[in-house]
């Protein structure tokens, strides 16, 4: 039945291809109902977020032809294969392809589609474990399955997609051992996956091998792409004999078949043929100047020459400003910009650069990507920066990085920037390695102290951690010893917020031994920070008395230096440590006596939320319930009424934790019940790990105060389970010893 629609499609015309396709899923989904044993079974865990079911890209819409491979990727479905493996050179259109068999396959994934960037294409595949993380994440992971090693975050989707109807389209593969640990242990999921590999290593996957298409399919795309008026074929005309040319090349003639003549040239290669279609001119003119073109690469030995041959010929088709615009995007490493950026890139003013867009835009040479983003194929952003370092000197190549490395830098300083995600975090660690690579070791450093804390923000951090690591080898090359101080300091604060608190603590300490000599009040003002820093690290690891003794130094420093803004840090972080050592007496009077300096900054009101959270989590502690409830509500308007971004919702998760607490002390134990759940939400939200543990364990707590004993041990089980994931051994331990059964 599939093969007879896919069939029909051959012989009908592309332009039904999706409604035969819609009938051809109709049929599968009731043959593999009748066929399946049992309903799919949604596996959620304790608690979060319900899975997102459509995170697929938008198809295109020029597509044509490829109906003999849209026939076995359905046979292949049909037969239940759990892994389709769509491979071929660039430029064939695979993920084209794949996206659009996704989006016709919906009806047969109900539990969620989901897509992720692999990254081949562009020089650095992503790691597995930050791939998984987002996997998870996507089918309603909590914070704490999205961390630990690769072997335990692919068992975790195995188990995650089990009993569940989930397709993941995995785009770019680099090889089999990056795809492994991706494939959902689901019996009705199907991994789609892409990649210029053969995936010769990875026997779960069936290939379907893409080549060029078929002449009359690569006519249709011309036609949708340039237009019926300039590809069809003008009347009266005969063909006359081709000329020959040097380099073994062939001008076409004019006549009947001038767009059969370009589909040629261009070897049907889909890329290709969108931009000789969109460079304007006759099909015969674009087809002598690509066979022209490729003579000369062919001569040169040059890589895929007919697809290098169309972006030479799209290229000379521009205009000498759109040129400079191109050549200018080759010194963005990354897939994805935004207007601003590419204004940066070229020297240009805003509207002149969102005019210039719009223009290779329609040359097929950029493509839209969201509101004000944009982002170039990967073949041509290499084209792009081929031609950047052939057409100009090498310290105009330099000025362009270094102007979009300042760019990003007044972005990331910008307090009223739009939040970054995941594109904007791993671009900015690729510019800083690129600029380090380049020796722009200042622009580099700067993008680097700027972006940190927006870096911060987010719960995965190994972007942030390549960033500081090649700002470290700067250092290292320029003798740099401030700039070392930095790179290990952003370090240890990177693997402090992923609960690697031992390489935290051991990153921390080398940074204080590189300022040991600190002698201007700036120099001592970074060493009073780092040792702030160390002094958390330490109090989230248990070493109290360590972290008593850094804390205190750096108030000591603080005070003499006459910094009132790192003395109320200080302070914040001393009535945080006394909490942790249930001294509230002591933090009470170190939080009463930062609130007044941290009201003096005025700059952040999440600051002055965080200590009268502290504060109220104090006289909670204490047994003063009404300063205590107060602090909290404050604390927690703040948070809720800031745009939301992962650090407000954090913030909001402890301090919905400490009410709970102070619920509890009023024997409101179903209040606070519901208070910790708030703040599991919260955390999970914010995939903050330690957080999570932290709510797990006080939810363990309300059931064992009410009795309920199988049920908390639920939760310490959960809770010691992220401690674990963390590597916090102790916290684990100490929350097992919770259990009684």
């Amino acid at each position: 039945m599939l093969r007879t629609h896919a069939t029909a499609a051959m012989v009908t015309g592309s332009t039904l291809l999706p409604v035969l396709l819609a009938a051809a899923v109709t049929t599968l989904v009731a043959v593999r109902q009748r066929r399946s044993r049992a309903p799919a079974v949604s596996v959620p865990g304790p608690s979060g977020p319900e899975p997102e079911p459509f995170r697929l890209p938008m198809p295109i819409d020029d597509f044509a032809g490829r109906l003999a491979e849209i026939d076995s990727l359905l046979r292949l479905v049909h037969e239940g294969r759990r892994a389709i493996a769509v491979t071929g050179a660039p430029g064939l259109g695979k993920s084209t392809l794949a996206i659009r068999f996704a989006h016709e396959l919906r009806p047969l994934f109900p539990d969620g589609q989901v897509y992720a960037d692999l990254g081949a294409g562009c020089g650095e595949p992503a790691a597995p474990a930050a791939v998984l993380a987002r996997l998870l994440g996507a089918l309603g992971a909590p914070a704490e399955e999205r961390t630990g090693d690769p072997a335990a975050l692919a068992a975790r989707l195995r188990s995650r997609t089990a009993g569940r109807r989930v397709l993941l389209l995995l785009d770019d593969a680099a090889d089999a051992a990056q795809v492994r640990p991706l494939l959902p242990g689901g019996e009705h999921c199907l991994a789609l996956i892409t990649s210029r590999d053969a995936l010769t290593g990875l026997p779960e996957a069936i290939p379907v091998r893409l080549g060029a298409l078929a002449e009359p399919d690569a006519a249709a795309l011309l036609a949708s792409v340039a237009g019926e008026d300039r590809t069809a074929a003008p009347q009266g005309n005969a063909a006359s004999p081709g000329r020959s040319r040097g380099g073994g090349g062939r001008i076409p003639a004019p006549g009947p078949h001038r767009a059969d003549a370009l589909v040629r040239a261009c070897g049907a290669v889909p890329l290709a043929l969108r931009i000789a279609a969109a460079a304007g001119g006759r099909p015969h003119e674009a087809a002598v100047r690509i066979v022209r073109e490729r003579a000369r690469l062919d001569a040169l030995h040059i890589g895929d020459v007919a697809v290098r041959a169309a972006f030479d010929t799209g290229f000379d088709a521009l205009g000498t400003a759109d040129r400079h615009l191109l050549r200018s995007l080759g010194a963005h490493p990354g897939a994805r910009f935004t207007a601003r950026i590419a204004a940066a890139a070229a020297a240009w003013d805003l509207p002149a650069a969102h005019t210039g867009l719009e223009r290779l835009t329609g040359a097929q040479l950029v493509l839209p990507a969201g509101p004000d983003g944009y982002r170039l194929h990967d073949l041509i952003r290499r084209f792009a920066a081929e031609r950047l370092e052939h057409d100009t000197a090498p310290g105009d190549r330099r000025a362009a990085l270094e102007r979009i490395l300042d760019a990003y830098t007044d972005d990331a300083s910008d307090p009223g920037a739009r939040p970054w995600g995941c594109a904007e975090q791993s671009t900015v660690s690729l510019l800083v390695r690129a600029g380090v690579r380049e020796g722009l070791h200042r622009p580099a450093r700067r993008l680097a102290v700027a972006a940190d804390r927006r870096l911060g923000d987010h719960p995965g951090q190994l972007p942030r951690i390549a960033m500081w690591a090649a700002v470290l080898d700067a250092a290292r090359r320029s003798g740099e010893q401030g700039w070392t101080a930095d790179a290990l300091r952003g370090l240890g604060a990177a693997y402090a917020h992923e609960g690697r608190l031992d390489q935290a603590v051991d990153h921390l300490r080398m940074a204080l031994a590189v300022q040991r000599r600190a002698a201007t009040r700036a120099e001592r003002a970074e060493q009073i920070r780092t040792r702030r820093l160390l002094g958390s690290a330490l109090r989230s690891a248990g070493r109290y008395e360590e972290a008593l003794r850094e804390l205190r130094t750096a108030l000591d420093g603080c005070r003499e230096a006459g910094d009132t803004t790192g003395e109320a840090e200080v302070l914040c972080g001393l009535g945080a440590l006394h909490l942790d050592r249930r001294r509230p007496d002591e933090a009470i009077d170190c939080l009463e006596r930062a609130l007044p300096l941290l009201a003096q900054r005025g700059d952040d009101p999440g600051y002055v939320a965080d200590a009268r959270r502290h504060l109220g989590s104090a006289y909670v502690q204490a047994g003063s319930l009404v300063p205590a409830e107060r602090h909290l509500h404050s604390a927690l308007a703040v948070h809720r009424t800031r745009p939301r971004n992962d650090r407000d919702a954090v913030g909001e998760g402890w301090t919905l934790r400490e009410l709970g607490f102070l619920e509890e002390h009023r024997g409101a134990y179903g209040a606070g019940a519901e208070l910790h759940h708030a703040a599991l939400a919260a955390f999970e939200r914010a995939g903050h790990a330690m957080g999570v543990a932290a709510a797990a364990e006080a939810i363990g707590d309300n059931l064992l105060a009410q009795g309920e004993q199988v049920g908390a041990d639920t939760w310490y089980r959960r809770a010691a389970a992220v401690h674990t994931a963390l590597g916090d051994h102790v916290r684990a331990a100490e929350t097992r010893r919770k259990l009684t059964t």
